[in-house]
């Protein structure tokens, strides 16, 4: 068929074509490209060949987009890469990750913490220190302590009434307190009808105490205990009534601790006013929280030694007390007289230096007075009118003993002492 003919058909066919419904011409089938292109029906031969040209390169535009997708779904691959990709990828990797973070929770930032001045992350000292004593001299070289070190400055607070001698039971009960009240009544020789001082002061001083730690919580209690029964004693009295500020009581037992006397020698104190201010400073650091088992066991153990009969406690060693019978301190007191006249005062020398006594002096009164009632001990002068005028000498067992006031200072110094 020669070209002119092959015009004149395809101008037929157009113009049959042009009438019939055009939107015949939009139907496109799966047989690929090229259908849909000769469905548009060209022209001329030069549109047949244009459209040829358009319907391979078209194929070969489909085959590469058709390997650059197998690309994308394999991964990077070797070689150019295509022009816009890398951006493209890059935008989709962006979308990707804000996804991925909005999905994540996200992380606590830590603030910053302000830098705090020196010392300031050490325990802060407490607002309100109150020192409980049972030494009233020792409780004013712990006054003069405050001079040197600030810290410790606080209430002094000094409990009276020695409770290592006595009745101690049930004292938080009216028998318990009538009971000491009639023995202490006993030893300073008072009427029925009026208070032992002693007591009524210890009581009101507890509950002014009792008050404070209740209404303020940053006060705390130092208990000084030196090496001796009263303190010890004092210490198991007192422990069993603050058990309901556990935390905010410590204690100071000095016991068996080396000190600095003012000769600068070392000894081993046993009564807390022995010690110079300046050791109290360093004594202080040992203060400690009575722990809750303390506080379980040690009233306790004050319950056991206040049902023992006997009026008196002796410091065994630690916080062990044993009791004794009221007349114990009979026969030292006696020894320390011997077979001389002597002047009361000497006598309390002795048997504060020699004997190592920290007894009161109410109490060695008391049992001299005892000891004058049943015959083993001559007494001149009055106790009423000054110990300083009392003169005595033991009887030894001895029916006819003279006493001789005026030979009391002279044999004084030379009596033998056991």
């Amino acid at each position: 068929m020669s070209i002119e003919q092959g015009k004149k058909d395809i101008n037929k066919e157009n113009d049959e074509q042009l009438e019939n419904n055009i939107e015949e011409q939009d139907a496109v089938t799966d047989e690929g490209a090229a259908s849909d292109l000769v469905d548009l029906q060209p022209e001329t031969v030069e549109d047949i060949n244009r459209q040829k040209e358009d319907i391979e390169q078209t194929g070969e535009a489909g085959e590469e987009v058709s390997e650059m997708e197998e690309d994308e779904a394999a991964g990077p691959a070797d070689g150019p890469e295509v022009a816009g990709s890398e951006t493209d990828g890059e935008e989709n990797l962006t979308d990707a990750e804000d996804v991925q973070q909005e999905d994540k929770p996200k992380p606590r930032t830590k603030k910053k913490k302000k830098k705090e001045p020196a010392g300031a992350s050490e325990p802060q000292k407490p607002a309100r220190i109150i020192h409980m004593v049972f030494d009233q001299p020792g409780g004013e070289q712990i006054k003069q302590s405050f001079e040197l070190e600030p810290e410790m400055t606080g209430e002094v607070v000094y409990i009276e009434d020695n409770y290592s001698l006595g009745p101690i039971a049930d004292l938080q009960q009216a028998e318990g307190w009538q009971a000491r009240k009639q023995w202490w009544q006993s030893v300073l020789g008072l009427p029925e009808e009026e208070q032992p001082a002693v007591m009524s002061s210890d009581k009101m001083k507890l509950h002014q105490l009792f008050q404070q730690l209740e209404q303020d919580e940053d006060t705390v209690l130092w208990i000084w205990m030196g090496q001796n029964e009263r303190d010890v004693a004092g210490y198991f009295h007192v422990i069993s009534q603050v058990m309901q500020f556990q935390g905010r009581i410590q204690v100071l037992y000095l016991n068996n601790l080396p000190f600095i006397d003012e000769k600068g020698h070392i000894f081993y104190p046993r009564q807390l006013a022995e010690i110079l201010p300046k050791e109290f400073v360093k004594a202080s650091r040992l203060a400690r929280v009575v722990t809750l088992s303390e506080f379980e066991l040690d009233p306790e153990e004050w319950d056991k030694l206040s049902r023992q009969s006997g009026s008196v406690r002796l410091l065994e060693g630690g916080k062990k007390l044993s009791v004794k019978e009221d007349d114990y301190y009979d026969k030292i007191i006696l020894d320390q007289l011997g077979s001389a006249t002597m002047k009361f005062s000497r006598l309390q020398t002795l048997l504060t230096t020699k004997a190592k006594l920290g007894l009161p002096e109410y109490y060695i009164v008391w049992r001299i007075k005892s000891l004058v009632e049943s015959g083993q001990i001559l007494m001149q002068g009055d106790f009423d009118k000054g110990a300083k005028n009392v003169s005595l000498k033991a009887t030894q067992g001895q029916m006819f003993v003279e006493l001789n006031p005026d030979d009391a200072g002279e044999e004084a110094e030379d009596a033998p002492n056991k």
